[in-house]
């Protein structure tokens, strides 16, 4: 993962081609959601409390736990 070197203002650039897309200049990924795309570049994680994986978004953490670990969840 390259290192922040950008604010969320400056990491993106309009791609020409699409009204809807943007580039990154850090990684020049084409994503349409800048905001969660800039946190996919940021070193907080957020960790699984029953596996190794970790996520840079708690959303993606929150399906993570109730698509791997239901199981789980239902004991609490």
């Amino acid at each position: 993962m390259p290192s922040l070197q950008y604010s969320y203002h400056s990491m993106f650039v309009a791609v020409a081609e699409s009204a809807a897309l943007w580039r990154c200049k850090s990684c020049g990924k084409e994503v349409s959601n800048r905001w969660h795309h800039f946190h996919s570049h940021t070193a907080q994680r957020s960790p699984c409390p029953y596996c190794p994986a970790t996520y840079s978004r708690i959303d993606t953490l929150r399906s993570h736990l109730r698509l791997k670990h239901a199981a789980m969840l239902l004991k609490h």
